[in-house]
């Protein structure tokens, strides 16, 4: 029997996928960030071809592009446990129940398994009892992960640039996974039908989902995904305890409540949670941070996160500076280093603060003036510019004068990468301009602050 039109066009979707998972997105991300970006468009460009396919067979994108306005409506304080849509919820679910069961991505990953459950609900459409919620939530984000290539070339120099990157390689990399195994209901299907072959394969862990190879897109569980990252809370589990026989916290969407927007708390004092969930109410309630004036809107507050973190996960840069700010600093020691490994062994030795990746090595600098990176950088700088590393010639003065002069040139140049890269009359703009520029501006006040306290060291060396 000749393949219909329809089968070719899975197969060319599969061909492109399985290639793109077995050649890149299996393998290890290149160490390179030109390397990085090089391959990010290429996913990107492969993406783009098979949506341009999956059109053709499907409506999934078009209806997932098919928003309504939202009419002006109260924030609800309360939201009991039966109106969210929680991981307990999700494993109970007999759409997914084998791919939580036998799939380690699912099963050990809490937001995934929450998207995944998100996209079959949104497939079941009217089926759906969640379809008033899904309805209403927005067809796209304003996080990195959405962003345009010129949009995310805006981020540079800034880690959250690379990071960027390669969260949109690992949620590529889940969707061409969890593609393929879709694909596998079809084979199963084609085995049960033969009868030498009954019973010999494995139920797929998707055989019970409304997912094919057709309306499993990319725009479909990219969406999902943004769905979660930008609006998950945590809520006492229902079945999962700890050690303590205490309710495991688990991910959920809590309808409504996920509307409020982020409160922007302009103080150096702890800020309690204004969402918080009642046991004995079984709810999730909202509290107010202050009195409220008719007409004016409550807002929440999402938590201690650093202006890089909540754009990567909320899809925007808080305008105020909050202490909680801080710039990944990484540096490299060559593989050509002949010392490499003793360098290596000594940084392990006796810098805590300082972590390690192969011959990468990555720090915090905090906007804490008083001092903004941790003290044993200086003995990682020691060792850093040490020919000849062993405990004795990291101690001695002239090494540590050495490092200490490394991180000053260090910041310097990093803080000069930055002068030209933002507008600073864009920094109380809203969307990507405005975000990139206090992104940036936040990052170099972090670094000059560094340089600062380097100089302040060396002046009481002197």
């Amino acid at each position: 029997m000749a393949p219909t039109p329809n089968a070719e066009l899975e197969d060319q979707i599969l061909g492109k996928i399985a290639t793109l998972f077995e050649e890149t997105l299996s393998q290890k991300p290149p160490s390179s960030i030109v390397e990085l970006w090089k391959e990010h468009v290429e996913i990107k460009r492969i993406l783009k071809d098979v949506t341009s396919i999956q059109a053709k067979l499907g409506d999934t994108d078009e209806r997932l592009a098919n928003s309504k306005p939202i009419p002006n409506a109260h924030i609800v304080a309360r939201v009991p446990r039966h109106a969210m849509i929680t991981l307990d919820l999700a494993k109970k679910s007999s759409l997914l129940k084998k791919a939580f069961e036998r799939d380690p991505i699912v099963s050990g990953m809490e937001n995934v398994g929450l998207a995944l459950f998100l996209a079959t609900q949104w497939l079941l459409n009217e089926k759906s009892k969640w379809l008033p919620y899904i309805s209403i939530l927005p067809n796209s984000f304003p996080t990195p992960l959405f962003y345009t290539d010129e949009q995310l070339l805006q981020l540079k120099p800034s880690p959250i640039f690379e990071e960027a990157l390669l969260f949109y390689r690992t949620i590529s990399r889940q969707f061409c996974y969890f593609l393929m195994a879709v694909a596998k209901n079809k084979i199963y299907e084609s085995a049960q039908r033969r009868k030498d072959a009954r019973n010999t394969m494995e139920t797929p862990i998707f055989y019970n989902a409304p997912f094919t190879v057709a309306n499993l897109t990319p725009g479909l569980y990219f969406w999902a995904v943004g769905v979660v990252t930008t609006r998950v809370n945590m809520v006492p589990s229902e079945h999962s305890t700890d050690k303590d026989e205490k309710p495991n916290l688990i991910a959920a969407l809590i309808p409504f409540l996920d509307m409020a927007n982020h409160e922007n708390v302009v103080t150096e004092d702890p800020v309690e949670d204004l969402v918080c969930y009642s046991p004995a109410e079984e709810c999730a309630v909202i509290t107010s941070h202050c009195d409220l004036e008719a007409g004016n809107q409550v807002t929440i507050f999402y938590g201690c996160r650093s202006r890089g973190e909540h754009l990567l996960h909320n899809g925007f840069v808080p305008i105020h500076h909050q202490r909680q700010d801080v710039l990944k600093l990484k540096i490299g020691i060559p593989k050509t280093d002949k010392s490499l490994d003793a360098k290596t062994k000594l940084i392990e030795k006796y810098v805590q603060n300082v972590q390690c990746n192969g011959n990468i090595f990555q720090v915090d600098l905090y906007n804490y003036p008083e001092q903004p990176f941790p003290l044993d950088l200086l003995m990682f700088a020691a060792i850093f510019v040490c020919p000849e590393p062993t405990d004795a010639a990291i101690a001695k003065p002239d090494i540590r004068k050495k490092g200490l002069e490394f991180l000053k040139t260090r910041f310097s140049l990093l803080k000069k990468s930055y002068d030209s890269s933002f507008d600073a009359s864009k920094l109380t703009d809203v969307g990507i301009d405005g975000d990139a520029a206090r992104l940036k501006a936040s990052e170099s006040e972090i670094l000059q602050l560094a340089l600062s306290y380097c100089e302040t060291l060396e002046k009481s060396q002197q």
